[in-house]
């Protein structure tokens, strides 16, 4: 599976609220190569959202159809009447009309701080550098220029965008260059093959040989000792068994 998924490059002016927004995100990040069809539980829909009641998914996958956004809706029943698990037909993303968004993102980040991100995502250069300014974010997502500075600068501070250092012309640098990075807590570490993994630890295989000679080695001492506290017993056994040589 990869490590990002595509949205529209209009999903921010669809007029979603935020869970509507999540949802949708959920939505578009199990869509398999150009397959949008989805086949998902609400439950689980609810779990990666942050969303306390299904009622509320149910409801929001309603807005979703009126939007657009799910084209249809539909549940196969299975061989004992049950009906199956929810699968929904989303629209479509065009080849050149869409962004990359991490998969990690889903239940990260707060509301603001969420569309802040994606906005970042989808203004972002083949070099990976957002240079919007502050003004313009403003407008884009209606909210206060205080407001999408401070909200880039909790960006910043989680680990999920960095600023750049983009010397001017003038010789000063600029100061609203930005690109996504990932946070340190978020990236798993890929073990060296000297390195094996157990439910409860991961262990450093030099450390195990090295652990495994010192305890050959106690054990060798050990069975030594004891080797020859019994040949001492044998032999004393067999010089109380000896009869005694006449003279």
């Amino acid at each position: 599976m990869q490590a990002y998924f595509k949205l529209r490059n209009d999903i921010l002016d669809c007029g979603l609220t935020p869970n509507e927004l999540k949802v949708a995100m959920c939505l578009y990040s199990c869509v398999f190569k150009s397959y949008y069809i989805v086949k998902i539980k609400q439950k689980t829909i609810a779990k990666k959202c942050c969303i306390k009641k299904l009622e509320t998914v149910a409801n929001i996958i309603c807005s979703l159809q009126r939007k657009g956004i799910i084209q249809s809706v539909s549940r196969r029943q299975k061989a004992n009447g049950w009906l199956g698990t929810y699968i929904y037909r989303l629209k479509m993303i065009p080849s050149k009309g869409y962004f990359k968004v991490k998969r990690y993102i889903l239940g990260k980040l707060s509301n603001v701080q969420l569309r802040m991100y994606l906005f970042i995502c989808r203004c972002l250069t083949k070099r990976n550098d957002m240079w919007n300014s502050f003004n313009d974010i403003a407008r884009a997502l209606q909210i206060g220029r205080s407001k999408v500075i401070s909200t880039i600068n909790e960006l910043v501070q989680l680990g999920f965008i960095r600023k750049l250092k983009i010397l001017k012309s003038d010789g000063s640098y600029s100061d609203n260059h930005y690109s996504i990075s990932e946070p340190e807590q978020l990236i798993k570490k890929e073990e060296s093959p000297k390195q094996a993994t157990t439910p409860f630890r991961t262990f450093n295989k030099s450390n195990y040989s090295s652990n495994y000679r010192r305890c050959v080695a106690i054990c060798q001492v050990k069975f030594n000792s004891l080797l020859d506290f019994f040949s001492g017993v044998v032999l004393s056994l067999i010089h109380i068994s000896e009869p005694t040589r006449p003279y």
